[in-house]
C-alpha cells in the first residue's frame, strides 16, 4: 500500500493522464466536425487549410466546407463564428451541416443562408446563447461548373481569379444571427470558366498585423494566389495561411482558415 504522500502523487498523475486523454478525445470530436480533406471532385481541385492562433487547440469557429450533391452541384462554405474554442467549433459544426441540409433539399444559396440565419437566432434564444453570430460565404457551383450563385453575409475576402483578372465577391447581406429579416440577404451569380480559381479566407487573414500594426488586408490574398498559381489548390491554401502567420511575426491574434477551389480547364473547355 502506498504511503499517503505517494497516493496523492499517484492520484495527481492519474488525473493528469485523464485530463490529457480527455483533451485528446475532445480534440478528436472537434476535428470530426471538420471532416477529412476533400482534394478532388469531378471538375474541381479543392484545397483547404487552417492555422490556429494558439497551439492549445487546433480548430475553433473558422470553418471551410466543400460538399457535392447528388445532382452534381457543389457547395462552398466559409464560416467564421464569433468566439473561440470548443463552443465556437460546436456552432461551426451546426452551420456546416445546416447549410448542407438546406441545399440538399433544393434551396438555393440565399434561401439556405436565410434559413441558417433564422436557425441561429432561434437557437440563441432557446439555449440562451446571445453571442452566436457569424460571417458566412456560401456558394453553389452548378453541375456544369459554369456559374456560381453566392451569398456573402458580412464576409470580407472572397474572389474569383480569372485569366482576365480577379473579381471580388462583395457582401450581399449582414452577418448571420443579427437580423431576423429575410429581405436583408440577397444573392449574386458569377460566371466561371476553366482555369478560374475561387479563393476565400476568414478575417484572421485580413486582420493579421505586422510589427507596425498594419493590417494584412484582403488584396494580399491575390498576391499569394498569383505567386502559387500553378500549384495545386491544397498547396495554395496552405501558402495562404502560412503567409498570414509569417506576416504577423508568428503571433496571430485570430485563427486563419482558407478555401481554394480551381476549376478544371479541360472540364469546362
Amino acid at each position: 500500500m502506498l504511503p499517503p504522500r505517494s497516493r496523492v502523487v499517484a492520484g495527481t498523475l492519474n488525473l493528469a493522464r485523464g485530463g490529457s486523454l480527455l483533451q485528446t478525445e475532445m480534440r478528436r470530436i472537434v476535428e470530426s466536425i471538420y471532416g477529412p480533406s476533400v482534394r478532388h471532385l469531378p471538375g474541381l481541385d479543392v484545397g483547404r487549410a487552417y492555422w490556429a492562433a494558439t497551439k492549445d487547440f487546433r480548430y475553433g469557429g473558422d470553418m471551410v466546407d466543400v460538399f457535392q450533391y447528388g445532382n452534381g452541384a457543389t457547395s462552398l462554405a466559409v464560416v467564421d463564428i464569433s468566439g473561440h474554442g470548443i463552443r465556437a467549433a460546436r456552432y461551426a459544426g451546426l452551420a456546416k451541416y445546416a447549410l448542407r441540409a438546406y441545399a440538399s433539399r433544393g434551396l438555393d444559396a440565399v434561401e439556405s443562408v436565410r434559413a441558417l440565419n433564422r436557425l441561429c437566432i432561434e437557437n440563441s434564444e432557446f439555449e440562451a446563447e446571445y453571442e452566436f453570430f457569424a460571417t458566412v460565404f456560401f456558394g453553389i457551383v452548378d453541375a456544369d461548373r459554369t456559374t456560381m450563385q453566392y451569398v456573402s453575409a458580412g464576409h470580407e475576402a472572397a474572389y474569383v481569379v480569372a485569366s482576365d483578372g480577379p473579381q471580388m465577391l462583395n457582401a450581399t447581406g449582414p452577418i448571420v444571427g443579427l437580423m431576423d429579416d429575410d429581405a436583408a440577404f440577397n444573392q449574386e451569380i458569377v460566371p466561371l470558366d476553366g482555369g478560374d480559381i475561387f479563393a476565400a479566407v476568414t478575417d484572421g487573414f485580413t486582420e493579421a498585423r505586422d510589427e507596425a500594426l498594419t493590417f494584412l488586408g484582403a488584396t494580399a490574398l491575390l498576391d499569394v494566389i498569383e505567386r502559387h498559381r500553378t500549384s495545386e489548390a491544397e498547396q495554395q491554401a496552405e501558402a495562404i495561411t502560412r503567409y498570414a502567420y509569417e506576416y504577423a511575426g508568428e503571433r496571430l491574434q485570430d485563427d486563419v482558415a482558407a478555401l481554394v477551389v480551381k476549376i478544371d480547364a479541360e472540364i469546362t473547355a
